[in-house]
């Protein structure tokens, strides 16, 4: 996120003396002043032209055009165009699962209820498809989000998993049963929706195959890329990636080994670092053994 203002004498003054704490000396003669934290840079030009930049330079934008008394020049959030749908106006559980196609880690499943009243708190967020979304930034969001936003998390240890498959359940069998498992879990703290939409990972009648044994809820909707569809969607995906993000930080501290994110050749290498130094039994309870990354660590 870029944003500029453009400041008089009076008001640059004020901002450098606000700024003070975190100036640092330009590393250009084109910048008057550079401050700069972790969450956002500010370069001041001698035009008084002042730069925002970073994760939340948005934020410190906006406080200064509130001193300026001016509009902000913004782009329209996501949530102000593509969610404006069918289930815009209405209490929506949605449900998404994270950590399907990482080989090491569990499977996270959220499921969010968000309606029309939650809407001004998420506003200040931009809460959009988790994709899009930084891992650094959604470690400091998901915190604010699970304090108000009502929502049920489930983690699949990589033992269960494992278990699992070797009782003959597929990945798609696997996530019906969580995102059932964890809509009912929201459902039992009383409460009020419209609707439940689960983020599609497979054909309804396979979905209801897959539930076949299980106590399911039938009230569901299967939507396709369904994070921009409605902001409930959205947030589980959020709080289930911070969730499954902080068991790979776990699972990495108990091996004193960074674990990779994903299915690619580092994670090829890291895997046969900790083959060599662990054994494979270890793998059991840090990775998805059925993938084919085991083969190519083992052998």
């Amino acid at each position: 996120m870029k944003t500029v203002l453009e400041l008089n004498d009076k008001f640059l003054s004020k901002l450098v003396n606000y700024y003070k704490p975190y100036q640092e000396k330009p590393n250009t003669p084109h910048i008057k002043y550079l401050f700069k934290t972790d969450e956002f840079t500010i370069n001041v030009y001698h035009s008084n032209k002042v730069l925002f930049q970073g994760e939340f330079a948005e934020e410190e934008y906006v406080k200064w055009t509130k001193v300026l008394d001016i509009k902000p020049d913004l782009p329209k959030a996501i949530n102000q165009t593509a969610y404006m749908n069918e289930y815009y106006k209405k209490n929506v559980i949605g449900s998404d699962e994270v950590g399907t196609g990482d080989y090491f880690g569990p499977v996270v499943v959220t499921a969010a209820l968000v309606g029309p009243k939650d809407y001004p708190f998420l506003s200040t967020y931009h809460i959009q498809d988790s994709k899009n979304i930084k891992d650094e930034m959604i470690l400091k969001i998901a915190p604010h989000l699970m304090k108000t936003i009502k929502h049920h998390t489930l983690v699949l240890n990589n033992k269960k998993y494992n278990q699992l498959v070797n009782e003959g359940y597929n990945m798609n069998k696997i996530k019906a049963y969580l995102h059932n498992h964890a809509i009912k879990k929201l459902r039992a703290k009383n409460v009020e929706y419209d609707t439940i939409i689960v983020d599609q990972f497979c054909s309804r009648q396979n979905y209801d195959k897959y539930l076949i044994d299980q106590e399911s809820i039938k009230q569901i909707t299967l939507i396709e890329k369904a994070e921009s569809i409605h902001q409930s969607v959205a947030v589980a995906a959020i709080i289930a990636r911070y969730t499954f993000l902080k068991e790979m930080d776990r699972l990495s501290e108990e091996i004193n080994i960074t674990l990779p994110k994903g299915a690619s050749a580092s994670v090829d290498a890291i895997g046969k670092l900790i083959y060599l130094k662990h054994g494979k039994d270890i793998f059991d309870d840090i990775a998805k053994v059925n993938f084919k990354t085991s083969k190519k660590i083992w052998d």
